[in-house]
């Protein structure tokens, strides 16, 4: 037996394996998971068009303020820039289903109404002499996550009780199920929406007009603000992570910090290049290069173990998210594993992300990466992105190693969730044989 047998026996291990398990067999959190793989083919067919617009800008065929970029951006902007709805759609279907209801579909669509009216409430705007009623998409990306996949538990929990309970609306057997189903969630969404609608307008009273998924960003982004310093830099790369494994949007929570922290720095390095003048080191550098190796947790890394499984799932997880990970579109492989809520994916991306952030720090201490100043806002490949930032070969070798550092710490950890994985391939397998 190897070594690395050995560890995977260890009672730690062991332990950590059946914790994992438990969590993932959860309803609550099965349902998040589900939900999360069903808009995989949202994530990747956003991603895919980003990245042939990014490929045709990188090669001078097109500019980004060109019709044919934007063009090019749109699919990504109404997949990946409206992701929390589908996500509280599917949350909702599939909660339902686990709690073995009928009408997932109807309380789906509850759902995601219901999402849409506390994060996007209509609101009237002034465009010269007329007045047009616009809906805010903000929080219906990737901020929103959170409240669209707690929502719809809360939600469809509620419609469960009501039926338990039987105030509902029956209809004859004669009248067609989607008929049924509609008018049997009227009493539920008539308290649906007074509860969430309540909550909506409350923290718009309060709050001077923010909504729901805004107080939440606002309350957790509060302590953080403080955090400039390069030990300051590891607890808000610690914080964005476990942001990313709770279903937040880890960029989006310490963003309040590290955007400001950004512009500075790369506005006082081009100023410097500008006039000749060496530039400087700042902690955000740390930041922001410790995740450079496929986007938040380095999911190149992890796309890599996930082809190398023997799951079905990881390995097609795996080959879905390997080029948008290329590009740092991490996304398909966080939704795709899901990395939410799940102990045996959610450790390592936290753990190899603060190794790879010291790696960094260590690599400016001794002068040997070289300080960005120019900023690049486009997600580029895996690389490219770190050298066109500095203009220095020293840069490229940041996302190599961060690779290999993320590729030996989620390996164990895959090991694990593989075998969790097979298990459950093999039970299904044989259910459906039955």
């Amino acid at each position: 037996m190897s070594k690395l047998e050995k560890m995977f026996e260890s009672p730690i291990f062991a332990k950590l394996q059946e914790w994992g398990g438990k969590v993932q067999s959860n309803k609550v959190i099965a349902s998040i998971s589900n939900g999360m793989m069903a808009i995989m083919s949202l994530v990747l067919a956003g991603a895919a068009f980003m990245i042939i617009a990014t490929l045709l800008n990188v090669a001078g065929v097109i500019e980004t303020t060109d019709q044919v970029y934007q063009w090019l951006c749109v699919p990504y902007n109404m997949t990946m820039g409206l992701i929390s709805l589908p996500i509280a759609f599917a949350v909702g279907y599939s909660y339902s289903n686990a709690l073995g209801m009928k009408g997932a579909m109807a309380n789906g669509l509850v759902t995601m109404i219901l999402f849409l009216m506390v994060a996007a409430p209509s609101q009237s705007v002034t465009l010269g002499e007329s007045t047009a009623t616009m809906i805010p998409t903000q929080f219906l990306g990737g901020p929103g996550i959170f409240v669209a996949m707690f929502l719809p538990i809360i939600s469809v929990r509620i419609i469960k009780f009501c039926k338990d309970k039987n105030a509902t609306i029956k209809m004859p057997d004669s009248i067609p199920p989607y008929l049924v189903d509609s008018f049997a969630n009227i009493v539920p969404l008539v308290i649906n929406l007074v509860l969430w609608e309540g909550l909506s307008i409350l923290c718009q009273v309060l709050m001077n007009g923010a909504t729901l998924p805004a107080l939440i960003m606002g309350i957790i982004s509060i302590p953080l603000s403080g955090l400039t310093s390069t030990p300051g830099m590891f607890v808000l790369l610690a914080i964005s992570m476990l942001a990313w494994t709770l279903g937040l949007h880890g960029q989006g929570i310490v963003s309040v910090v590290t955007l400001p922290a950004m512009m500075a720095a790369f506005g006082t390095n081009a100023e410097l290049v500008a006039a000749g003048q060496p530039t400087v080191f700042a902690p955000i550098f740390t930041f922001m290069l410790a995740t450079s190796a496929g986007g938040a947790g380095n999911m190149l890394s992890l796309a890599v173990c996930c082809l190398r499984s023997k799951s079905e799932r990881l390995r097609a997880v795996g080959k879905a998210g390997l080029v948008p990970a290329i590009f740092n579109i991490s996304e398909p492989m966080i939704f795709g594993t899901p990395v939410m809520y799940n102990p045996l994916i959610a450790i390592p991306m936290i753990l190899n992300s603060l190794i790879c952030m010291g790696f960094v720090f260590l690599g400016f201490s001794v002068g040997f990466f070289q300080n960005p100043y120019i900023l690049m806002l486009t997600p580029l490949p895996v690389g490219l992105a770190t050298f066109l930032a500095s203009m220095a070969w020293q840069n490229v070798l940041i996302p190599v190693v961060c690779f290999v550092i993320a590729f030996v710490v989620y390996t164990p950890f895959v090991k694990m969730y593989d075998k969790q994985c097979l298990a459950d391939e093999e039970a299904a397998n044989e259910q459906a044989a039955a």
